[in-house]
């Protein structure tokens, strides 16, 4: 019995690292020897507000970079679009606070594709026997990722802080791409714009 739970309990502790590492840490510090700065990131996923568009999620990190005698503040983007959509326009709109900032971005696109392949294999029986084989489906994905980052002012940061949530959102062509940052995720946005 005491050996059964110690199996259990390795078992549980490895899972849980293992889980750990699949999903990265939401917030990281890093102290920067060769800069001399200080560095507080924050990661986030999220999905558009708009449904069934050629637009999908987007991977956010926002980064605080403390130094002597400056601090930046950056968020970076990558954005994932169907080969169909259009380019992201090179300006967006960040809401918070009630107000609206403009943002002004310069994007780099990644046309990015993959194969996935799945065989099957099969045994029929007719009346000469039994023939056995196997099937292979290939599908093909393509796909855009639109990266870019822009800096927060120190206007957008003060309605950030003041704000439960904020909005981003971005044109791709006709087709816009709205993301909210709420909840838990502003709960590390604000630990990484008030470090």
């Amino acid at each position: 019995m005491k050996r059964t739970l110690t199996i259990i309990s390795v078992m549980a502790l490895l899972t849980s690292s293992a889980c750990s590492l699949i999903q990265y840490a939401k917030i990281q510090k890093f102290d920067d020897e060769f800069k001399n700065t200080r560095k507080t990131i924050a990661r986030m996923y999220l999905k558009p507000d708009e449904r069934k568009t050629e637009v999908g999620a987007a991977k956010i990190i926002l980064e605080r970079e403390i130094s002597d005698n400056m601090t930046v503040t950056n968020a970076y983007f990558v954005i994932s679009r169907a080969s169909s959509s259009f380019k992201v326009d090179k300006s967006g709109f960040l809401k918070a606070d009630g107000q609206t900032f403009e943002l002004s971005i310069e994007p780099v696109t990644e046309f990015k594709h993959r194969n996935e392949t799945s065989v099957s294999t099969y045994a029929r029986t007719d009346s000469t026997g039994v023939t056995t084989g196997q099937t292979m489906d290939t599908n093909e994905y393509s796909w855009f990722d639109d990266k870019f980052m822009f800096r927060l002012t120190p206007e957008l940061i003060s309605a950030i802080n003041g704000s439960d949530e904020f909005i981003v959102r971005f044109y791709f062509g006709p087709i816009p791409a709205t993301y909210k940052v709420k909840g838990a995720d502003m709960r590390h946005v604000r630990m990484v714009l008030n470090d």
